[in-house]
């Protein structure tokens, strides 16, 4: 998937005589939410699910807690539904110098994960947690506008 992704803009750099590189730089997103894995879970007790993301080489995107009060810090949340997010627990960041500032930013493939409790009343059956990831990617020279992945997990409740 993350190949495809970013073929595509491989492909559509060639329309640079048409649309300026620029303009559609702005609109590709940087980041990749990997496809989740089934949970299945249990009513009265807690799990852990991991969200695999990718994002493009050469880019970055800032961490959950930037040194910089301006830039757009990476969240996830979770749309309550039958299963109740309790924590959400970031990578540890890397620290980059871009001009003459320090910041704190992801790069790569990484994993957040959620702890989420399933209630004793939890109806069984199939459902899909519905999250979404906020970011904004950068390189050393410019930073994307901020955009959102929307992240389904598929749930079985037994």
């Amino acid at each position: 998937m993350k190949s495809s992704l970013f073929s595509a803009a491989r492909s559509f750099a060639l329309l640079g005589s048409v649309i300026p590189f620029s303009l559609f730089a702005q609109q590709q997103p940087r980041l990749a939410v990997l496809p989740p894995t089934q949970l299945v879970v249990h009513p009265g007790t807690t799990v852990t699910q991991q969200t695999h993301v990718s994002v493009e080489p050469g880019f970055h995107v800032n961490s959950d807690k930037p040194t910089d009060e301006y830039v757009i810090p990476l969240k996830l949340t979770w749309t309550d539904g039958q299963l109740h997010p309790e924590s959400v627990t970031y990578p540890k960041p890397e620290s980059i110098k871009v001009g003459t500032e320090t910041l704190t930013v992801f790069t790569g493939d990484f994993n957040i994960e959620t702890r989420f409790s399933i209630p004793r009343q939890a109806q069984p059956g199939s459902s899909t947690l519905v999250g979404k990831l906020r970011y904004q990617a950068c390189n050393n020279q410019m930073c994307l506008r901020p955009a959102t992945a929307e992240v389904r997990v598929p749930v079985l409740i037994q």
